[in-house]
């Protein structure tokens, strides 16, 4: 069995743990650039190994047997290629989100990703959108294999709403601008009057968790907004299941930060929860507007507002949206199905030699 050096910026549960540790018919080892980054204690074990205790790669690959490394973030394809250079292993890039842009990037940035482009094997972008950017960067179309992450869908199974006079509103993400929450939370104040009895629940902790509590006061949301952080990940099933509404009101943030396609869209689209979004980066890859949910333009309150009004007052439209929803997860963001796809673009790679 063939050995993947995985290195990707933190070990924690969000990180895209089983693209790392469930690739069939390969082993890992879970590189992190530094102990610091070991951030989440249960998944430690053996096969987690810190970067900055390698003194010889060469040496390091030997003992370990290692073929392949993938590098699951731009910065650390580029950081890997000194690595790959000395081992002359093949070197594989995931590119994420704003890793494909220009956005908080260090000076040379650019120039680094074209020599990555040059030296690397294959790259794979999270989303078509992604693959797009980097191409137009200068990475050859030969060398780009979209991988879109997975959902595990016995830990999201298919469960429809019922009506039962609820109008609870979530979303879910990171504190940062690029989710678009203080879109939301403007565009449910517009229509708070209409539906007094609507919640609105948003899950997640970041740098403006101070700044959104703060703008909910401002906005008088009252006891129909909560915030809810550091929530463990495997709470969100649950939370979900008490949703009526999900929305993501994703936006590229003011220094060009984009997302790729975010996973709670994928993992509310397989539990059955109506989802409104934003045409925003990948989305669209994932919704087809009136189909699979609805689609509005990005950091548009009214639109936003008009959209949240639509769904709330057309829930007889909810199950076509669902049952679509649920079939597209199925067929294109089945976590088993893309971990095979990943597993066959490291076997095309490898050429047989696994």
């Amino acid at each position: 069995m063939s050995k993947v050096i995985h290195m990707n910026l933190r070990v924690d549960p969000t990180q895209y743990i089983p693209q790392i540790r469930d690739i069939p018919g390969y082993d890992y080892i879970h590189l992190v650039r530094q102990p610091k980054y070991m951030v989440n204690l249960p998944l430690l074990n053996e096969k987690v190994h810190y970067y900055s205790e390698i003194f010889s790669p060469k040496e390091y690959v030997r003992k370990n047997d290692v073929s392949l490394i993938h590098a699951h973030h731009g910065q650390l394809g580029l950081l890997l290629l000194p690595f790959k250079e000395e081992t002359n292993l093949p070197l594989v890039t995931s590119f994420r989100g704003r890793d494909a842009t220009l956005a908080n990037q260090p000076l040379g940035y650019l120039d680094g990703m074209k020599m990555l482009f040059e030296q690397g094997e294959q790259f794979f972008p999270v989303c078509q959108y992604l693959a797009q950017r980097i191409n137009l960067w200068g990475c050859p179309a030969d060398k780009i294999r979209v991988l879109y992450g997975g959902v595990d869908l016995d830990l999201f199974p298919f469960k429809p709403r019922t009506s039962q006079g609820t109008q609870n509103i979530i979303s879910i993400g990171r504190l940062v601008e690029k989710k678009g929450h203080h879109v939301l939370m403007q565009a449910f104040k517009k229509i708070k009057a209409k539906f007094p009895k609507a919640t609105l629940t948003i899950i997640g902790g970041g740098e403006l968790e101070g700044l959104l509590k703060s703008f909910a006061a401002h906005l008088n949301l009252g006891t129909s907004f909560q915030l809810l952080n550091r929530v463990p990940k495997t709470q969100i099933p649950e939370l979900m299941a008490q949703a009526d509404l999900f929305c993501a009101p994703s936006l590229t943030s003011s220094n060009g930060d984009v997302e790729g396609i975010p996973n709670t869209i994928k993992e509310a689209m397989a539990t059955g929860i109506p989802v409104l979004t934003t045409n925003h980066a990948g989305i669209p890859e994932i919704i087809t507007n009136n189909k699979d949910g609805i689609l509005v333009r990005e950091n548009d309150v009214d639109h936003l507002a008009q959209a949240l009004e639509f769904m709330l007052l057309n829930r007889n439209k909810w199950e076509s949206y669902v049952l679509s929803a649920r079939q597209k997860v199925e067929q294109h963001f089945d976590q088993k199905k893309q971990l095979l796809l990943q597993a066959n673009y490291y076997d095309e790679l490898l050429g047989g030699s696994k």
